[in-house]
């Protein structure tokens, strides 16, 4: 009896696969079972009979199976607004650089992409989050063995000149709140000013992450996946009982009307190049100035990497000039 190397299994994406031998794998393109069996056994009289070619060649999959595959699996497993940023760049990378087999990838396509990019008007900035994004999905297609090695795992980020971060001031906030002209929108104002959280941190935020009787605030969905706890500033403490008790969550609004309902008010105030992200340097930067030390506002406002939140040190240059006196000399 002749002895077939081969083997059917199905990949964390649903999509079922043959193995031949050690190592050489073919897609079957079906997420059913019984479809994969009729195809696998369909491939198994072939390479018995010798007519399979893939034995003499390396699988090659095109760009627009991957990312199909890839999005499936996005969509389950990352945050919702991680997945649809993924899809967009994605798209986009695949109208720049067409529909080419994966494994024929090189950092000459990222060089075009990021040139087609710039040439549009994007910010280095911004192709700095597409350059991220395209290497965390590619990094998926090593982990699922369609790519022996990542293709653009020594591409570097574009070098860019790091601003202060903008902030506004106890008077300047103030005067936020005097155009806004509606009790709930102060109250939305205040709770990215007195908490430091991310836009799309509120907007996940429900009543059930306050506790009152602790005063804390549990973060749940947070950007690198780990809960953190802010205390309830006293200010805000009092708008919070006014609204308790209340379920669901705790601002009704999307992120975009969220985002475009303070731009509006920013611009009224006469801020209008300030971001609603800058309401979050607002909270680190006036903590700062107050001689809070840096780790404690690092694990305030969830940054993994404390070279993050260094941004911010050099709006204390008393608590510096206290550490520096401290030297035993």
């Amino acid at each position: 009896m002749i002895k077939v190397s081969m083997r059917l299994f199905q990949r964390e994406n649903g999509i079922w696969y043959v193995e031949f031998g050690r190592g050489k794998k073919r897609s079957l393109r079906t997420r059913n079972k019984a479809e994969a069996i009729r195809l696998y056994n369909k491939l198994k009289r072939e390479y018995l009979a010798g007519r399979l070619l893939i034995l003499k060649e390396e699988q090659k999959t095109p760009l627009s199976e991957f990312t199909s595959s890839y999005l499936e699996w996005a969509r389950e497993n990352l945050a919702y607004s991680t997945y649809r940023k993924r899809a967009y760049i994605l798209k986009r990378f695949a109208e720049s650089v067409g529909d080419l087999f994966i494994q024929n990838l090189s950092t000459r396509h990222l060089d075009q992409y990021i040139a087609d990019l710039l040439a549009t008007g994007v910010s280095r900035n911004t192709a700095n989050t597409h350059i991220r994004h395209l290497k965390a999905a590619f990094t998926k297609a090593v982990d699922w063995e369609l790519l022996k090695e990542h293709p653009f795992a020594r591409y570097k980020l574009l070098k860019v000149q790091q601003k202060p971060p903008a902030f506004l001031l106890p008077n300047q906030i103030e005067k936020v709140l005097g155009v806004i002209d509606s009790p709930e929108w102060q109250f939305i104002f205040k709770l990215f000013v007195y908490t430091g959280m991310r836009l799309g941190e509120v907007a996940n935020l429900y009543w059930r992450d306050i506790d009152l009787r602790r005063g804390i605030i549990t973060v749940r969905k947070a950007k690198n996946y780990q809960s953190r706890v802010i205390p309830i500033h006293p200010k805000l403490r009092e708008e919070l009982e006014a609204r308790y008790p209340a379920v669901g969550k705790l601002v009704r609004y999307s992120k975009d009307y969220i985002y475009h309902r303070l731009k509006r008010y920013f611009v009224e105030a006469g801020f209008p190049e300030l971001r609603v992200h800058d309401l979050r340097h607002t909270f680190a930067s006036l903590m700062v100035m107050a001689g809070v030390d840096l780790k404690t506002v690092q694990e305030l406002l969830g940054h993994q990497d404390y070279r993050t939140t260094e941004i911010y040190a050099h709006l204390a240059p008393d608590h510096l000039q206290d550490a520096i006196r401290k030297l035993p000399l």
